[in-house]
């Protein structure tokens, strides 16, 4: 999910495939534009193994719980295709 302003700024439409890159790696997924995120944020889901979101997530996990930081990361998004 995209915020519209932002998606504008990228020239992406709901629909659009669109690459999402971290400095671990990057996916493809399909843009979903919504003022249900904040201007500056992106969020998806990483709960179906397919979309294969854990590559660009941090590899940092927290010391005592043990358990990945899969929720925060900083990254780039263009438009791959529409």
């Amino acid at each position: 999910m995209i915020h519209p302003d932002d998606a504008s700024h990228h020239h992406i439409a709901t629909g659009d495939l669109v690459a999402v890159e971290s400095a671990r790696g990057e996916v493809s997924v399909r843009a979903v534009v919504t003022d249900e995120v904040k201007q500056g944020v992106l969020s998806t889901t990483f709960h179906f193994p397919e979309l294969r979101l854990n590559v660009v997530t941090s590899d940092v996990s927290d010391e005592i719980a043990m358990c990945p930081e899969y929720k925060v990361v900083s990254c780039r998004i263009r438009k791959v295709s529409s």
